[in-house]
């Protein structure tokens, strides 16, 4: 079993009325952001922390220098532009849980079209579809991630997956190298 101790905020893009971070973050300072106005009023009122009307594929809390321990960005579909705010301008503790949700596949098998995490956007034939899709995680998103976390001079400590159907999700423990 890994234990991870990661004492800090959490930042929840996309927090909706905060349902998912009540459960999970009770014990935390809470910084979400979300575009529905009327769901960010309803979060306020269950969460300790700083919930915002904001484009989370932005940095809505360019303000804000709290080390962030824990980052959720379940996105539904793309996390990734989400991710990649948070981690260029966020104030980061030495130790990061990522959470992700990533609904890509779902588009890349029904459409052909698929986002790729560092931003483009592909349109695939059935053929060069299947082996994406086949292999989304650890041949496509998972090295791109890790290539990202070492060049900003983290490690990779841990990471885990669970697929429901098309939907993926999953984890990673980040550490800040010396």
């Amino acid at each position: 079993m890994l234990r991870f101790a990661v004492p800090g905020a959490a930042y929840v893009p996309f927090i909706g009325d905060g349902d998912l971070a009540v459960k999970l973050y009770m014990d935390r300072t809470v910084y979400g952001a979300d575009l529905d106005p009327d769901r960010v009023e309803v979060a306020k009122g269950r969460l300790n922390g700083d919930i915002r009307v904001a484009d989370c594929d932005g940095w809505p809390f360019s303000d804000i220098e709290t080390p962030f321990a824990v980052a959720d960005f379940d996105a539904y579909i793309e996390p990734y532009v989400s991710f990649k705010s948070f981690w260029t301008n966020a104030t980061k503790a030495d130790r990061v849980v990522c959470y992700f949700t990533d609904g890509r596949k779902q588009g890349l098998m029904r459409t052909g079209w698929w986002t790729t995490p560092d931003g483009r956007h592909l349109h695939l034939t059935t053929e060069a579809k299947k082996p994406i899709f086949h292999h989304y995680l650890p041949r496509h998103i998972w090295p791109w991630f890790d290539d990202y976390i070492t060049k900003s001079g983290w490690r990779v400590v841990h990471k885990w997956r669970y697929q429901r159907d098309m939907m993926i999700y999953w984890s990673a423990a980040l550490e800040r190298l010396p």
